[in-house]
């Protein structure tokens, strides 16, 4: 009897530990997309703020983590850009991550895999093809 009041109470814990796992990529998942879209409207702030009499050498400022800094335009722009590629890739990471998460958990609750969690978009050449194909 006890032995299996503890098997129970180790796939409870299995299971919960799973699940907050799967919350919490998503949670980080989210966090990074909202550090992705204030990257995106700063991005966008330095476009249109330039005006006729503006260089490209023009300082502008930024703040770095407690500091503000004033640094050349395209410095910037090029720093943001990079943070952006490097959120992306993270975000796409931990999606992926995320699928094989959410199917372990089904396996552990003894339910049918997520239908639709491993489809994947359409490459641009793959793209070509249909449009090709639809005499587009």
């Amino acid at each position: 009897m006890a032995q299996s009041v503890e098997r129970i109470q180790q796939y409870l814990i299995e299971v919960e530990e799973a699940a907050e796992d799967i919350i919490s990529d998503q949670q980080e998942i989210i966090s990074l997309d909202r550090r992705r879209n204030t990257n995106r409207e700063a991005l966008r702030q330095l476009q249109t703020k330039s005006t006729g009499n503006q260089t490209s050498a023009e300082k502008n400022w930024i703040c770095i983590g407690n500091m503000f800094m004033r640094l050349p335009k395209p410095f910037i722009a090029e720093s943001i850009e990079r943070e952006q590629k490097q959120l992306d890739t993270e975000i796409k990471n931990l999606r992926n991550g995320l699928r094989n998460k959410v199917n372990h958990l089904n396996d552990l609750e003894d339910k049918q895999e997520t239908i639709g969690t491993n489809i994947k978009p359409l490459s641009q050449e793959e793209w070509k093809a249909v449009r090709k194909a639809l005499g587009n």
